[in-house]
This record gives C-alpha cells, structure tokens and sequence, in this order.
C-alpha cells in the first residue's frame, strides 16, 4: 500500500506542481493572465485523477478486485495529501518567491 500511495502521489504531485511553475512562469513574462485560472483547474483534475488510478491499481494487484469503502477512503486521502503537499511546497520554494509578481499582488494587501 505504502508503495503505491507514494509512486502514485509523487507522479500526481509532480504534475500539478510543474505545469504551476510553467504557468506562473509564462503569466509573468507574457503579463497575460486569461484563462490561466481554467489551466489551473484542468491540470489539478489531471492530477487528482490519478487518486481513481492509484486506487483501482492497488484493488486489482493487492486485494484480489476487492477493497472496502474504508480502505478506498484511506488511500485516496493519502495520495491527495502528499500531492498537495507538493503543490504548497511548489509555492513556497525560493524559485516561486522570486518572481516580482507575486510581490505585486501581495503590496496592495498590506
């Protein structure tokens, strides 16, 4: 289970954090931020769709086509956990503090 959740969260994760990094990366050397909030949503159902992809892989390699509400629950939590860890760690890293955008937003919050 423990592989699993954890191959199948990275991969999730990775997705979702990498096309964050490209878009944001894009938005500001281009100043066009349309649409870029339904790329956004998009690339975070790719990614969340892989929670239904983990679950179906380990019920049908670990517990003969069989899985029981509670257990299904239990791994689609842990998969959306680490990659949404990810995803906050794509945020907060030096890489994305950089950008000046981010700070142009934030200035007028204050």
């Amino acid at each position: 289970m423990k592989k699993n959740v954890i191959v199948i969260g990275l991969i999730s994760g990775a997705i979702v954090s990498i096309w964050m990094v490209i878009s944001v990366a894009i938005c500001d050397a281009s100043g066009n931020f349309d649409g870029n909030m339904w790329v956004g949503y998009a690339s975070m159902l790719l990614a969340f769709s892989l929670v239904f992809v983990g679950v179906k892989n380990y019920r049908d390699k670990n517990s003969n086509g069989l899985i029981s509400l509670a257990r299904h629950l239990k791994l689609g939590l842990y998969i959306t956990l680490i990659s949404s860890t990810m995803y906050v760690l794509s945020w907060l890293s030096p890489i994305m503090l950089s950008f000046p955008i981010l700070w142009i937003n934030t200035r007028h919050m204050l």
